[in-house]
């Protein structure tokens, strides 16, 4: 934890502001507080409705350092469960399956079915005898809350974060004119990078980089055209003209219901704490940080075109084109940011400084970290 004169520079106006000191970037115990201190107590993207297509499909993740269970029950609702028998806390599920029935725990057999009931308990009540005097009823799966977004599912460990709807409602209305529910997933690209995950985010959050880092981005979408957002829980920059000339051709992709055929708006903004969403005219690319201790940030890349024709093998080129441009521009960012975290090993190294004009995000992302933090 933080204690508040550790922050309390960093609540200055943003161009007196210190940042979050090293250690809260290099620790392993602080990242470990994080889970419970941070990441549980907010609304977290941990899974995707495509995973888990059919009823009977079963999806384990690791959130946080907590084994969480994303189920598609016989009705097709998305449900979430902490992977945890109810009798001894063995985990339940190892793999991604699908068709699944019932879920057994291979400890002692316990059996839960879809909606988490505890269904089958062998020889609880004695030799060949069931259940016993046990309460089925009372000893199901424990559930998680989770939200669904489009394509996106995210949950809230310790079930205090309030509604989604009201946690990301500033975030939801950027894309509220996008017809998100056209989206066709068609492609993860994982990273691993050397770095604490919020090096990773804030990275994202600034544009006073690129002309040092993204050359060819740079030229299509100059840093000081973005405008940058800092509402909430969400935070980002928006630029009208963020998008290469060749994209917006006659015969190029479908575009999203309500887009102009001349628009190259690209918004990239981000739901605290580790979701992105990048979108243009007729494409997205969500980006979701899994935090592995303090030095590793495992990140997903996942892309999504306007419309199930968009997907047709005539527009191939045109998707891999969008694609291959995004993975090279990521990837020109690794170097920097672990040079950043490297840098934060070093005694000299007492806080961030922030400029007021293109760093109001990063500032920002770093208060909504102190105020969860701090002691």
């Amino acid at each position: 934890m933080l204690a508040k004169s550790d922050v309390e520079p960093l609540f200055r106006p943003t161009a007196q502001a210190r940042g979050l000191p090293a250690l809260a970037y290099t620790s392993e115990e602080f990242a470990r507080e994080e889970c419970t201190s941070l990441f549980a107590r907010t609304w977290m993207c941990a899974g995707y409705g495509h995973e888990l297509p059919a009823p009977g499909d079963v999806l384990p993740r690791t959130v946080a350092g907590v084994p969480l269970l994303f189920v598609r029950t016989r009705s097709g609702e998305l449900r979430c469960f902490h992977n945890v028998c109810s009798h001894r806390g063995a985990k339940l599920v190892s793999e991604q399956a699908s068709s699944v029935q019932m879920m057994r725990c291979r400890y002692h057999g316990w059996t839960f079915d879809l909606e988490g009931n505890l269904r089958v308990t062998p020889h609880w009540g004695g030799h060949n005898q069931p259940s016993g005097d046990l309460d089925k009823a009372c000893a199901g799966l424990a559930p998680v809350a989770m939200a669904a977004w489009h394509d996106w599912l995210f949950v809230n460990i310790d079930g205090n974060a309030g509604p989604f709807e009201a946690y990301a409602a500033p975030f939801q209305a950027h894309f509220a004119a996008y017809g998100l529910d056209e989206a066709v997933w068609t492609r993860t690209l994982p990273y691993e990078i050397s770095a604490n995950w919020k090096l990773v985010a804030e990275n994202y959050l600034e544009t006073l980089h690129l002309n040092f880092i993204h050359t060819l981005l740079a030229e299509v979408a100059p840093f000081e055209q973005h405008a940058v957002i800092a509402e909430g829980n969400c935070l980002g920059t928006i630029i009208d003209v963020g998008l290469p000339e060749n994209w917006v051709r006659n015969d190029a992709l479908p575009r999203w219901r309500g887009v102009d055929a001349d628009n190259r708006t690209a918004k990239n903004m981000a739901l605290f704490p580790n979701f992105k969403l990048v979108i243009g005219p007729d494409h997205c690319a969500s980006m979701v940080e899994f935090p592995d201790g303090a030095a590793t940030s495992h990140q997903r890349w996942d892309f999504y075109f306007a419309g199930q024709g968009a997907t047709d093998e005539c527009f191939r080129s045109a998707r891999e084109a969008i694609i291959d441009f995004y993975d090279k521009t990521n990837v020109e960012d690794f170097g920097a940011v672990e040079a950043v975290h490297a840098g934060h090993h070093s005694p000299a190294m007492k806080g961030a400084r922030f400029n007021g004009i293109w760093e109001g995000a990063v500032h920002h992302f770093q208060k909504l970290v102190a105020e969860r933090m701090a002691a």
